[in-house]
């Protein structure tokens, strides 16, 4: 039932939900990271590391991809507004949380 409010809930207008709410919505959608068949975008480039941040389009897990070309790093500078896909799954350095790889 909580999942049909949160598919419901996206036709209503934000500005009429509470954000923790909007928050809460994102997990109910998202599917478990554990089981995940990861499919990637990339959404930001992080200055302090030198590294691409993607984000899986199915749960919604951040990860990252370390030492990217300048191509690749040039790429990312519109990432925030157009997230793109990312192919290369093999380069994608997991985040750990609670002791479990995402």
């Amino acid at each position: 039932m909580r999942k049909i409010v949160a598919i419901l809930s996206l036709f209503v207008p934000q500005s009429w939900l509470s954000t923790a709410y909007i928050g809460e919505r994102i997990s109910i959608l998202a599917g478990d990271p554990d089981s995940c068949e990861h499919e990637w975008d990339v959404v930001a480039g992080i200055l302090s590391n030198v590294e691409l941040q993607v984000q899986c389009r199915k749960c919604t897990t951040f990860s990252e991809v370390p030492n990217p070309t300048k191509e690749e790093w040039d790429a990312c500078a519109g990432a925030m507004a157009n997230p793109y896909p990312w192919e290369d799954k093999s380069r994608i350095r997991y985040y750990q949380v609670d002791n479990t790889i995402h």
